[in-house]
């Protein structure tokens, strides 16, 4: 049959134009406004955010990003003088840094003297629970008086004995000692020391430096990040016995997100040199490997414009994924060069464009539909990832069927390629029998294979797997969590509609995390109530306290103060009635950094307060107990992401098996019943496969191995419909060994650039490239045998 005239040149020339001018316009627009691109690069922003609502969401990613962006120095040696030296040095070359909110080094007096100033000012309001519930109990009063009497007398005092007049029951004294001693169970081992916090172990002194890094600082794979400057900084201290721990989540991310930058480009050179020097041999001349990469380029640009218009950033990651284009890219043009190089029976590109249109069309929409299917993935990344591929594979395809085409044909006598007769199959090579037979048998033993292994097949996203520190980042947190007896994982968010009932429940979760933790180490927790009670509890404070009025007298004679001093005492207690302190009341600068983490004040009308266990000391405990409160969640970040990536996987997987309905639908209605099966079973061989081979080793089924079947699905659908294209045409002379030998170009070019990955150590790149390179062979194997 005739196949359908298609419009001229000129028409898919301005088509192209078009499109190009549509999509890179905009971009370029909003980039020169802004003056910048905006390159996502936070580690965060990778992962699936837990879907626990929009607001209680906002207020996990809050502190996910606080806590992600706290670095913590240790500077060590055995003599303190010398440690702290350094660490002054260390302090003065990074605080004034564009790339920290903050950097701390000192404690000292003055910050002290605030808090001195604000327990003082607010005595009466600050009890504990247990000084309430002894003054309000019979002979309560009289006996916190006698204890208070025996801290005065005695050789050592927190607060000053100055304040007596005003404070004869040492109320100061009480409050400053319970801060003290929630600031020792909730932090970190470090103390006061010389104006320094810092501490000694195993021999050696410890200084601690603390930072809280910028936005920009925070920026993985950029110059810009302050783990780098960091390590310039510190790197040439560390001698004569001055050494250097480095703690927190942005050393890790800097160590895999450089090594995997350092493995992929190394990779990648290698690769892209084989790959030119196969073209280059098969073509003789350069001008299809050229255009080949200035499809690549141009689709990549196109691909980063319209992500970037929609979204208004991209995600660094967004282009490592996005990768895939060139695969889809080569594909196009080997198919295009190829039928150009020796095809002698079409004459013009157009003829080839024709010859070729069934096929890339098909394979344009069975890709796109499966990239558009993700566009409802309930992830940002995945969103990027679709919109990115939608637009570079198109491009790709309207560079092939409008600029290919206004390519001049070579002479005939130039157009042979003799290694398609050195690859032709011998005379007694029966493709369909051994086809049938090949196919029958992988099917046969990957189901073997998955019956013999099922209980190794479930889907499992184990976090702690995808990245293990090496060498000295690993021997820096085996060292900071043995010196500083801190290790967050987990943490608790609570939820009111005021700043009240917010901290009124915080109070009773609180308590009954004390309960839960009662004689256990690192049972401690950071809470906004322990240094801010609710209104409701500072009101019990302050008429607890008044029971110690009446023993006033007697208390300023036991003093050596005159008795009539009680009542001004009265006096003072009437006058600060009405005087409490709230979250965002006037603390000092001491206390708000003490609270910084935990308290996230208003988000969407409510507010929101964290309590942060040091370490998780009975799991499912916490788990049970903000269960038995909607306002009260627990979140274990490192289980948790690895919940959400399971709930995004199948997620994934149920999109995949919907975009592999319609593109059946789509292809039976070009192709009969047969056709379609064949073409089909393809995107099943591979899944099952890649399943098979998986369980089998033992490997669950997780996010990156589950991408990489999205990647390699379009891909192993373009190799079969392009041989099925080809079967069709019935040619019997050498044009009918072209598509084939293009489908073993397009693989070799594609299998050897994204399996090459399965070599990286790491652990997403490396299940991402084995994915890839298990589909893209049984694709292979399957449409060529």
């Amino acid at each position: 049959m005739k196949k359908p005239s298609l419009p001229r040149n000129k028409t898919f020339a301005f088509a192209w134009l078009i499109f190009h001018a549509f999509v890179l316009a905009p971009c370029l627009f909003i980039i020169a406004r802004a003056g910048t691109v905006n390159l996502d690069a936070d580690l965060f922003n990778m992962l699936p955010k837990p879907d626990i609502g929009k607001a209680m969401g906002v207020a996990d990613e809050r502190l996910t990003e606080m806590t992600g962006q706290n670095v913590f120095i240790l500077v060590s040696h055995k003599d303190f003088d010398t440690a702290k030296s350094v660490a002054e040095t260390v302090y003065s070359e990074l605080k004034d840094s564009p790339r920290f909110k903050s950097v701390s080094l000192y404690s000292d007096e003055a910050m002290l003297q605030s808090v001195m100033d604000f327990v003082h000012r607010y005595r009466w309001n600050l009890l504990d629970d247990e000084a309430v519930e002894t003054l309000s109990s019979p002979g309560g009063a009289e006996s916190f008086a006698e204890n208070a009497l025996a801290k005065a007398y005695g050789a050592f005092t927190f607060s000053s004995l100055d304040k007596l007049e005003d404070d004869p029951f040492m109320l100061d004294e009480y409050v400053l000692q319970y801060y003290l001693a929630s600031l020792q169970n909730s932090g970190t081992s470090m103390s006061p020391k010389d104006g320094v916090l810092a501490t000694q172990y195993d021999g050696s002194w410890y200084v601690m430096i603390q930072g809280i890094l910028s936005k920009e600082g925070a920026a993985l794979a950029s110059k810009s990040n302050a783990v780098v400057q960091i390590y310039d900084v510190c790197e040439p201290l560390e001698k004569d016995g001055v050494r250097f721990v480095y703690s927190g989540t942005p050393f890790h991310s800097h160590k895999s997100s450089t090594s995997a930058s350092r493995e992929i480009s190394i990779i990648s050179t290698v690769t892209l040199l084989g790959i030119i020097i196969l073209l280059l041999i098969v073509f003789k001349n350069p001008l299809p490997l050229v255009l080949s990469i200035a499809s690549i380029l141009l689709s990549i640009a196109a691909a980063f414009a319209m992500t970037y218009t929609c979204f208004g950033h991209i995600h660094i990651l967004t282009l490592v994924f996005g990768t895939s284009l060139i695969g889809s890219c080569i594909d196009y043009s080997l198919h295009f060069f190829i039928h150009r190089k020796a095809n002698r029976t079409l004459a013009s590109g157009a003829e080839i464009r024709r010859h070729l249109m069934t096929g890339l069309l098909l394979s344009l929409i069975s890709t796109e539909l499966c990239y558009f299917i993700l566009v409802f993935a309930p992830f940002g990344l995945l969103k990027q990832m679709a919109v990115f591929s939608l637009t570079g594979i198109f491009s790709a395809f309207l560079t092939v069927v409008s600029v290919y085409p206004l390519l001049a044909m070579p002479a005939d006598a130039k157009r042979s390629i003799p290694l398609i007769d050195a690859l032709a199959a011998p005379k007694w090579y029966d493709k369909k029998k051994i086809g049938r037979i090949a196919v029958a048998s992988i099917f046969a033993v990957t189901l073997t294979t998955l019956f013999v292994n099922r209980k190794n097949i479930k889907i499992e996203n184990d976090v702690n797997t995808l990245y293990e520190a090496t060498g000295r980042v690993r021997e820096d947190a085996v060292i900071s969590y043995k010196v500083l007896n801190y290790n967050p994982t987990g943490w608790f968010i609570i939820a009111g509609d005021t700043v009240e009932k917010t901290l009124e429940e915080e109070e009773a979760l609180c308590k009954r995390l004390s309960e839960v933790n009662e004689g256990k180490a690192l049972g401690g927790f950071i809470a906004t109530s322990q240094y801010i009670p609710s209104l409701a509890k500072q009101k019990k404070s302050y008429e607890a306290a008044g029971n110690l009025l009446p023993l006033a007298p007697v208390q300023y004679e036991m003093l050596g103060y005159d008795a009539s001093l009680a009542s001004e005492l009265q006096a003072s207690y009437d006058a600060d009635a009405a005087k409490y302190i709230t979250p965002d009341g006037d603390i000092p600068s001491y206390l708000k950094k003490a609270i910084s983490s935990a308290w996230l004040g208003e988000i969407d009308g409510r507010y929101y307060s964290i309590v942060l266990p040091i370490s998780i000391t009975d799991e499912a405990a916490y788990i049970r107990i903000a269960a038995e409160n909607p306002n009260v969640y627990f979140e274990n970040k490192i289980k948790d992401i690895g919940r959400d990536l399971d709930r995004l996987t199948k997620t994934i997987l149920t999109l995949f098996a919907i975009a592999y309905v319609v593109i059946v639908i789509v292809l039976k209605i070009f192709y009969n019943w047969r056709h379609t099966l064949k073409i089909a079973s393809i995107p099943l061989l591979i899944v099952l496969v890649i399943a098979s081979i998986f369980s089998a080793r033992g490997i669950a089924l997780e996010f990156f191995s589950i991408t990489g079947m999205i990647l390699v699905f379009g891909l192993g659908l373009d190799y079969v419909i392009y041989m099925v294209e080809n079967e069709k045409r019935s040619d019997t002379t050498v044009n009918a060994r072209l598509e084939p030998f293009a489908i073993l170009l397009s693989f070799l070019t594609t299998a050897v650039s994204f399996g090459a990955l399965a070599l990286s150590s790491f652990v997403p790149v490396h299940m991402l490239g084995l994915s890839i390179f298990l589909g893209l062979t049984t694709a292979f194997l399957c449409t060529v045998l």
